[in-house]
């Protein structure tokens, strides 16, 4: 009876053992990480793509809303093309502010306030801020109102953010 020859393993180059012309574990590992390589260079494509494509809605919003959270800017563009359709400040539960009643504040989440300003026929939006900021302005709004009331010659000092609030909207009318 004869006996089947053994056939003999190579050692390749990488340091494994097989039978063929070469390493099927080692081609295959390489094979995968091109797979993988590809896949993030594609994700990398599409988010950059993404990102492309969420700078240029900016250019079309009538204020700058690029410094703000995502979930507010979609919020933001809601309450502003409301705005641009005729719908009353009222309805979206703003309010013009006590002191000067040509700004009015509207609600756009629960910590930011689009401000606009109310010539008397129409609202020009401009600017939206986060309560942090709000409120220093409102402040602001009633040290001026007690010092016209108490008819003092000093005006309080906390006034920076209302007189430049005051001068945009001077500009926009």
């Amino acid at each position: 009876m004869s006996r089947r020859s053994r056939r003999h393993r190579k050692r390749f180059d990488c340091g494994h053992r097989g039978f063929g012309q070469y390493c099927h574990c080692c081609a295959e590992r390489e094979a995968t990480s091109r797979l993988k390589q590809q896949a993030q260079q594609m994700a990398q494509a599409q988010r950059q793509a993404h990102r492309l494509t969420w700078q240029a809605t900016f250019a079309q919003d009538p204020i700058d809303l690029r410094q703000l959270p995502r979930q507010v800017v979609l919020k933001a563009r809601g309450v502003l093309a409301a705005l641009a359709q005729g719908t009353q400040y009222w309805q979206m539960s703003g309010k013009r502010l006590k002191a000067g009643h040509e700004i009015v504040s509207i609600p756009v989440t629960r910590r930011y306030r689009l401000l606009c300003g109310f010539d008397g026929r129409s609202l020009t939006p401009f600017t939206l801020l986060s309560h942090e900021d709000y409120n220093p302005l409102v402040q602001a709004h009633r040290n001026l109102r007690r010092c016209y009331a108490q008819n003092s010659p000093f005006p309080p000092k906390s006034l920076a953010p209302f007189t430049l609030l005051r001068s945009r909207i001077s500009r926009l009318t």
